[in-house]
């Protein structure tokens, strides 16, 4: 028979916690086990968390270990073909979350079953059962059967092909540096890149690990681009409105004078601030200044003070200022060609800025319609002060909206001359960025290239959809009724027990003693033990509960824990013939699944020396132990118990006496079956000399009242000794085969 890998984990269940978690892992045979567990090494838990599997999901805050908030139960089977697993993660006060990926049907009897499905309605069996088995249809489907085995290994196939494909991508995308927290991995599932989401081009994977590329070449002299900064006061403009719109009376000075003083106006004014400031001498020629001379000096100061000349000073300062806002927007797109040349020096590397554009602002237009006509209108303005030039105001609200876009072209360059430089120096985050964009264009790749197999993939799984429900429909055509077959089980099971004693109603399932239904009653009827066998056969019945088709009987797992409490010994080998006949009863075709737990050793002999199960097992605090199927009788066990405590390993106690009894009473009656205890006793020598030993047996070892003060432990401590001498001397080998 193959062998295959069973494991086993639970923490913080019960007293399933610290040092005593249950961490097993055991290669075996089958799933045929008997467990022996002393009340207390926590078997009822392991039962009750196999049972999580088979219940609706509900609170169960009492499985976990006292103050332990989470614990975890974890079954597996693993073969050659593939992997069964039930997992159950608890967290105090919340519902467990239950994944079962086994295809197998838990089935647990145990004392949480007896309280919910039996117990309360005083040990009838409920006959409110509705549904059918599909049974295996007598119409040949092999060919159907075969087909369908081929669309599935088709589609396993396909899946594997998109599975191989998608993990190939993501390798790839992992040696290109992307690491798994990226978001854009996120991507990489079969339903996306069935059904891909909308997302803006970005290019494609050889593009971007060319830009990845490129980026890791930046140059440590890569400068920032520097910042430009638009100029422009337009402060004077209301000033100069009212100068040029204001008519000026004409002057009274000689014209020729006023001619000749403005063409040489600059160089006049310059030779007065220098003779104003107490010179003799003319600053230019050196000459000493005669009479004439010194009028012509006043009368030059005289006009320069004159309001004529004051206003046409003011309009020649408006000239300059109209000229200086021309000349800073010609030298700001100075700074914009030289921005846009670093600009591109840095777009070689990061390709996130090539969208990024610095504009220059538009002068040749603005020029002729505004600049060169205000230029005209200072000039005649100068020329004659009594113009007055209303024009200037629409060419100055002209200006204005040209200059406010203006500066907002200005400070959308600045923003952009910004980001880039943030970019630039943020190397990470660029590659950040460009390694979510090759998520993003392999992820295009990868859904292309997966196109026609989820194409092909959707065609079989429709045809095998489609199959399947012709199938369905025609295993249908064969139901068996639920509750005949609860009935036929409960009924054959009780007759196993009761031979006829008791018996079930058809159609109420109330049980019958000796051909009355004793109702509502059974529960003050039925003895105790009798109450446990009902819950049993009960359990056994209602596995047909579980199954929707026959074939689901093979997928059964039965656990049972402590079947014979209360139980009457004779009972005892009916439950482990019953458990025997689960392949029979359930008509499994394929190895059944049982294990079962017992603090009882005589059950547990029962079962294991008739190969009823095929694997013993100890359950003890943190561990699972195989057991040698030669050692599981009482006497074993008692003769143990006398070896530990005559060699000072564990202390005598209240079964000592009965240990004692029940070995001397084993090794007479295997030598002289008609001879009693007392005598056998006094007849060898090695126990004769031991006068407790006689006592031990008839006092301790039966119940009474106690008059006399009980023995010491050293007396048991002696006595144990003796037997032990007594079973060396005449059977050695039942020493080592305890050691």
């Amino acid at each position: 028979m193959a062998k295959f890998t069973v494991s086993l984990k639970i923490e913080n269940i019960g007293p399933h916690f610290g040092t005593n978690i249950i961490n097993e892992t055991k290669e075996v045979e089958s799933n045929k086990a008997i467990f022996y567990a002393a009340n207390g090494t926590g078997k009822s838990f392991i039962s009750r968390s196999f049972r999580l599997a088979e219940l609706p999901p509900h609170l169960c805050d009492d499985l976990l270990t006292l103050g332990q908030s989470t614990a975890k139960f974890t079954f597996a089977i693993t073969t050659n073909l593939d992997n069964k697993e039930v997992s159950v993660n608890l967290e105090r006060g919340k519902i467990p979350s239950i994944t079962n990926t086994s295809n197998l049907i838990f089935h647990v009897f145990n004392s949480d079953f007896v309280e919910d499905n039996i117990k309360p309605n005083n040990y009838t069996p409920d006959n409110n059962i509705d549904g059918y088995i599909l049974g295996k249809t007598q119409i040949d489907l092999s060919e159907e059967k075969a087909k369908e085995s081929a669309l599935t290994v088709e589609i396993k196939d396909l899946e594997r092909i998109i599975d191989s494909e998608i993990s190939g991508a993501k390798q790839e995308l992992h040696n290109k540096g992307v690491t798994s927290n990226t978001t854009e991995l996120s991507l990489f599932t079969k339903e996306n890149l069935k059904n891909p989401p909308q997302m803006n081009s970005v290019g494609t994977f050889a593009d971007i690990l060319t830009q990845l590329d490129k980026l890791s070449r930046v140059p440590e002299s890569l400068d920032d681009i520097q910042q430009i900064r638009l100029d422009i006061n337009t402060d004077f403009f209301e000033s100069a409105t009212t100068i040029l719109t204001t008519s000026y009376h004409p002057s009274t000075w000689d014209e020729e004078f006023v001619k000749y003083y403005k063409e040489n106006k600059n160089f006049i004014e310059h030779g007065l601030v220098k003779v104003n400031s107490g010179a003799l001498t003319c600053p230019f020629c050196k000459r000493t200044f005669d009479e004439d001379t010194l009028k012509l000096i006043k009368l030059y100061n005289e006009y320069k003070n004159n309001r004529e000349s004051q206003t046409i000073a003011d309009l020649d300062s408006y000239q300059k200022k109209f000229h200086t806002l021309l000349d800073n927007l010609k030298c700001y797109n100075q700074q914009v060609v030289r921005a846009k040349k670093q600009l591109e020096q840095i777009k070689e590397y990061y390709p996130s800025l090539l969208d990024y554009t610095l504009c220059e602002i538009e002068i040749s237009e603005i020029t002729e319609q505004t600049f060169d006509p205000i230029s005209n209108l200072i000039e005649k303005k100068i020329d004659d002060l009594t113009l007055s030039c209303e024009e200037i105001t629409e060419y100055l609200k002209l200006l204005k909206l040209y200059f406010d876009s203006a500066k907002l072209t200005d400070n959308n360059n600045r923003s952009i001359i910004d980001a880039a430089n943030r970019t630039k120096n943020n190397i990470k985050a660029e590659r950040l960025t460009l390694r979510r964009k090759l998520c993003k264009a392999k992820f295009s790749e990868c859904s292309s290239v997966l196109k026609v197999s989820f194409e092909k993939q959707e065609l079989k799984l429709k045809e095998l959809q489609e199959l399947r429900q012709s199938i369905r429909e025609k295993e249908e055509q064969c139901k068996i009724s639920k509750k005949e077959k609860v009935y036929s089980t409960l009924t054959a099971t009780l007759d196993l027990f009761f031979n006829g004693k008791y018996t079930i109603d058809k159609d109420t399932f109330q049980i019958r003693f000796l051909g009355n239904t004793i109702g509502q009653q059974a529960s003050h009827i039925l003895s105790d033990g009798e109450k446990s066998i009902v819950a049993y056969c009960y359990y056994l019945a209602t596995t047909h509960l579980l199954v929707e088709r026959e074939s689901d009987y093979d997928k059964l797992f039965f656990i049972i824990d402590d079947p014979i409490s209360s139980m009457d010994f004779h009972y005892v080998y009916v439950v482990a013939q019953s458990i025997r006949d689960i392949k029979n009863t359930f008509n499994i075709t394929t190895h059944e699944r049982i294990w079962v737990f017992t603090h009882n050793l005589e059950f547990f002999s029962i079962v294991t020396r008739n190969h009823i199960l095929n694997t013993a097992y100890s359950l003890k605090p943190g561990k699972i132990e195989t057991i040698n199927a030669k050692l599981l009788m009482p006497y074993e066990s008692h003769l143990s118990d006398i070896v530990k405590i005559s060699r000072k390993e564990i202390a005598p106690n209240h079964t000592t006496a009965n240990s004692i009894r029940h070995v001397l009473e084993t090794i007479c009656k295997f030598e002289f079956p008609d001879k009693g205890i007392e005598s056998y006793i006094a007849e060898n020598p090695i126990l004769s000399n031991d006068a407790c030993i006689f006592s031990i047996c008839q006092d301790l070892s039966h119940g009474g009242i106690r008059t006399q003060p009980p023995y010491t432990e050293d007396v048991l401590i002696h006595a144990c000794d003796t037997v032990l001498a007594f079973m060396t001397e005449k059977y050695s080998g039942q020493i080592d085969a305890i050691k």
